[in-house]
């Protein structure tokens, strides 16, 4: 620990450009100010920092110009440092340091710049009748947007600092006498035990909090809607926002919730049940329809109606490959469309998706490198993972797609069955904050999972999170 002096803070930062110290008169005493230009409000400072310290005339000695300046400077937030480390730690934090010479301790004051992005529209989960608000790049704007939705004083925020070299904040929110206090300790554990240069990125926090499993499965559900994020606490879930990163993560997470879209609150109940089934379904067909496909083509051309299995063969006769090697290639062509879309600038990403996926299919087609069932099946596919609400969830699942028609192609049917009870086997075995990844279905129930229950007759929280509170209305 370094002495509480100027040289010593400046000695902090080097020689950064950004570091300004400054010495005025109070009391009759030089203190000095110190802050970084660029995160703080220069005009704040002047008026409600130094203004306030240059009106204490009276000479005084330093210790009751201190005193005196813990209640007469205008700033809502003050904390005090006793270290030259604590007070650097308030600096990058957005505050201003007044040091008083021969004193133990400097008073922090916040002073930080304004906003610099307001909430907008989310982008990538867009619903018709739902919340336009969006969480941003800033820790506190998130914690209020999260605050406008659950007004009840049970909702907890607590924060933390992680990275040694980021020093970013960290805000764990859950609503107390509701979430399952172990789920709270686990990441409250958890968050503590990270010891890394830098938490900057999603996967940074994704890895670092869910232990890096082996799994292309989100083990951390994110989202960038703060309704979203709210329901998930109403839920029983621990929510966690990242300092930089306008998204919110929400644990332990289920499949079962990741099927859920929040389009799903915004209709009737009829309308989402009909529309979680045809979601289902869209998984099922994305994972498994090139598989079976090309294992029915190859080992099982008995199972096909015989119009189908003859066109197949029409079309194939001059096709110069395989159709395991058809329906990988074409697989992968996708995957290199979609990439190409998201990487590009949003108009012209589009064009090339669309021009792609035209141009190149039909030449593909009429040049007899493909057979057009197998493009069909291909595209079918691709777009059964659009409709999935999560896009880690449809990531996980272009993966083991590849994976199935790999097996498909090696062993047919029996392949697929293999390749599928593995992935089974491996979701039944992923615990996200050491609740079971499958639940509900792990305990043969599908109640509010296939069927969105009626938000009028539901009188208690799902049970799968062990919520300390699971009435959620009045008994009539």
């Amino acid at each position: 620990m370094q002495e509480l002096t100027v040289e010593a803070v400046q000695a902090i930062f080097g020689n950064a450009a950004d570091f300004v110290a400054r010495e005025i008169k109070s009391g009759g005493n030089s203190v000095h100010i110190l802050f970084l230009d660029g995160i703080t409000s220069g005009g704040d400072i002047a008026e409600l920092v130094i203004r306030p310290l240059c009106e204490i005339t009276e000479p005084a000695d330093m210790a009751e110009v201190l005193d005196r300046a813990r209640h007469s400077v205008w700033c809502a937030s003050m904390k005090s440092a006793q270290t030259a480390e604590e007070a650097a730690r308030e600096l990058v934090n957005g505050s201003c340091a007044v040091l008083f010479p021969g004193q133990p301790e400097a008073l922090c004051f916040e002073v930080k710049t304004g906003e610099k992005r307001s909430p907008e529209a989310p982008e990538s989960e867009n619903t018709v009748k739902g919340a336009k608000d969006a969480f941003t790049e800033t820790l506190r704007t998130n914690t209020s947007l999260v605050r406008r939705h659950l007004r009840t004083p049970s909702l907890r925020i607590t924060a933390q600092t992680v990275g040694r070299q980021t020093l970013t904040g960290v805000s764990i929110c859950w609503i107390e006498g509701l979430t399952d206090e172990e789920y709270v300790k686990r990441m409250q554990k958890r968050l503590a035990s990270i010891d890394i240069d830098g938490l900057l990125s999603p996967s940074a926090v994704e890895e670092s909090i869910t232990g890096s499993r082996r799994t292309a499965f989100p083990l951390l559900q994110y989202t960038e809607r703060t309704d979203a994020f709210c329901q998930g606490l109403l839920s029983g879930q621990v929510g966690v926002l990242v300092d930089g990163l306008p998204v919110g993560y929400l644990a332990p997470v289920r499949l079962a919730g990741l099927m859920e879209s929040p389009e799903d609150r915004a209709v009737d109940y009829v309308s989402a049940s009909c529309l979680r089934v045809l979601r289902y379904a869209s998984l099922f067909l994305s994972l498994l329809l090139p598989a079976l496909y090309a294992a029915m083509a190859m080992y099982h051309q008995q199972m096909l109606p015989t119009k189908l299995l003859s066109a197949i063969i029409e079309s194939k006769k001059e096709v110069p490959f395989s159709t395991i090697l058809e329906v990988l290639g074409l697989l992968a062509a996708f995957e290199l469309l979609q990439e190409a879309g998201l990487h590009l600038p949003q108009a012209i990403g589009t064009a090339v998706s669309i021009i792609g996926g035209l141009v190149v299919g039909t030449a593909a087609v009429e040049a007899k490198l493909v057979s057009p069932a197998a493009l069909i099946v291909t595209a079918a596919s691709g777009i059964c993972g659009f409709t999935l609400p999560s896009r880690d969830l449809s990531d996980a699942i272009r993966i083991w797609r590849f994976v199935l028609t790999i097996f498909a192609g090696v062993a047919g049917l029996f392949g697929v069955t293999t390749g599928f009870i593995l992935l089974v086997i491996h979701l039944a075995g992923l615990r996200s904050l050491d609740a079971a990844y499958l639940d509900p279905f792990s305990e043969a129930k599908t109640d509010g999972a296939l069927i969105r229950p009626r938000l009028m007759l539901q009188k208690h929280r799902d049970g799968t999170l062990h919520p300390k509170n699971r009435r959620k209305q009045a008994e009539n």
